[in-house]
């Protein structure tokens, strides 16, 4: 099987993390992802797999890796854990697995009165393989 398919699990509980507490990022410990894939996916990897798990989902333009290290004038320099930011690439992947994500990834005003727009519906053309916004007819009343 291919790196690229193998490291979708792994993908998949950085987007879990991520919708757990609500941001489009997050930030665990390797020792973390190796818990939560053994625990919730029942794969059982080494931290080298899973950096190269790690390294072929960033260079598919899946993930977005941005490693945080801090400068210590005694102990010199402390890594800290790596910030893992989804990128919209990798929201498709997902999507095609059957992850649900929609809701989170595109989100709606709440209150009607917010959202922008006449009244009416939207209805997908397929030729032009997009969504119109269709209005709907305004009715004069004559009062007699």
């Amino acid at each position: 099987m291919e790196a690229a398919l193998k490291g979708i699990p792994v993908l998949s509980i950085i987007q879990g993390l991520a919708k757990y507490h609500g941001k489009k990022y997050c930030y665990p410990s390797q020792v973390k992802i190796l818990e939560l894939l053994k625990g919730r996916v029942g794969i059982e990897i080494s931290i080298a797999t899973l950096n190269r798990y790690l390294r072929v989902i960033e260079d598919k333009g899946w993930v977005r890796r941005i490693r945080r290290i801090k400068r210590d004038t005694v102990k010199g320099m402390m890594f800290l854990s790596t910030i893992y930011v989804i990128t919209a690439k990798g929201y498709g992947l997902l999507t095609k697995t059957g992850i649900k994500i929609w809701g989170f990834v595109k989100k709606r005003p709440e209150k009607s009165e917010d959202r922008k727009g006449e009244p009416g519906s939207i209805k997908y053309v397929k030729k032009e393989r997009r969504f119109v916004h269709i209005k709907k007819p305004v009715s004069k009343e004559v009062v007699a």
